[in-house]
């Protein structure tokens, strides 16, 4: 039996014979190789491309190019002067008198006090038409307006057209605040002496003013301005006919420049004339620079215990009555005494008179 590997060998060998004739049969001929140079070089014309630089100015891309106008011959032409416009009336708007609203139909019945905050403050309010009792804190709303304020001894309400409405615990406690007080108060404290010159009881006003800016709400006053500025302190309408800007003497529209020759324009120096004039002791002088209507005035202010004042002239008052007891006793006897020795003199002068008459010599000329 023959071995079969042949066989393989033999069919593997006619298979590369055939490849190798497939391969030659099937082959592509190469063309021949021409060369890629031209056989003439053509010359290139270069082309000038002119650049106008105008254009470049005109399109600028920034913006910034303005361009100039053609230049225009000046003319003379006399232009007329514009008529002025006819004058026209200015009428002044009225000042709308403000319109108050009835007071609050309710009563303070107690204060209940945490602390200096008042916000922590409770208030205790009766309603007048239903009796009803409520506690009341800072921001809640009672008919038509808000509870602002909790003192010791007072509410502050803020109606809703703006106006304030206070309720005190007791009537002493309204006769004593000094924002509601009465002008028969200060007169008590504030005397005029002169024109512009003022007595002034220092131990009461300091009772009825606490600090600066209490004084300075109390007159009104508001920082005055010229030119950006501030020039002093000037005073505005005051709350009342009679307040204590008019018993100072104190007008609208007063400047008050200086206090004892220190300025009042900044608050530091409000603040040396508060302690300049607060350390001043009795029969002292405070001298008040303002500017009224353009003209400058002074005002003085004496410090005088009015109390003490007072008692010395008690006191004086019958040592004066005395006085002129013992005046007009004086002037009485000595009248008494004249209408005495009158009779004498007449009786001398008769005798005289006689005897010039008789010898022609009279007896004074005799004596002498």
């Amino acid at each position: 039996m023959k071995h079969p590997v042949w066989i393989v060998n033999l069919g593997l060998l006619g298979f590369v014979l055939l490849s190798c004739a497939f391969i030659y049969l099937s082959r592509v001929k190469v063309p021949t190789r021409e060369s890629i140079e031209p056989s003439h070089t053509a010359t290139r014309k270069e082309s000038k491309v002119a650049i106008n630089i105008q254009k470049i100015y005109e399109n600028d891309l920034f913006g910034t190019y303005t361009k100039e106008l053609p230049k225009q011959q000046k003319i003379d032409v006399a232009i007329p002067f514009p008529t002025p416009p006819a004058q026209q009336r200015i009428v002044a708007p009225q000042i709308p008198e403000p319109e108050f609203l009835d007071p609050l139909q309710i009563t303070l019945m107690g204060i209940i006090v945490v602390g200096s905050n008042d916000t922590k403050n409770r208030a205790i309010i009766r309603e007048d038409k239903t009796k009803q009792e409520g506690t009341y804190k800072v921001g809640d709303i009672i008919q038509d307006s808000q509870l602002i304020r909790i003192f010791k001894n007072k509410v502050i309400f803020l109606r809703l057209n703006g106006q304030q409405e206070v309720l005190y615990l007791r009537e002493q406690d309204a006769k004593a605040d000094t924002a509601y007080s009465q002008t028969s108060q200060w007169e008590k404290i504030i005397k005029r002496s002169g024109e512009f010159n003022y007595l002034l009881d220092p131990q009461p006003f300091v009772e009825q003013v606490k600090n600066l800016s209490q004084f300075i709400e109390m007159i009104n006053a508001t920082t005055a301005y010229q030119k950006g500025k501030s020039i002093g302190l000037k005073i505005g309408q005051p709350t009342q006919q009679q307040s204590l800007a008019a018993m100072l003497g104190l007008q609208k529209g007063d400047i008050i420049t200086s206090i004892n020759n220190i300025p009042t324009e900044t608050i530091e120096q409000r603040l040396a004339i508060y302690k300049n004039v607060t350390n001043l002791p009795l029969n002292h002088t405070i001298t008040v620079k303002l500017l009224r209507k353009n003209r400058e005035m002074t005002l003085s202010y004496t410090l005088q215990d009015f109390i003490t004042v007072e008692k010395e002239a008690e006191q004086l008052m019958p040592l004066q009555q005395e006085t002129a007891f013992i005046s007009h006793k004086n002037t009485y006897d000595s009248k008494k005494q004249h209408y005495a020795f009158a009779p004498t003199i007449n009786k001398i002068r008769k005798t005289d008179h006689q005897t010039i008459l008789e010898k022609g010599i009279s007896s004074m000329s005799r004596g002498s």
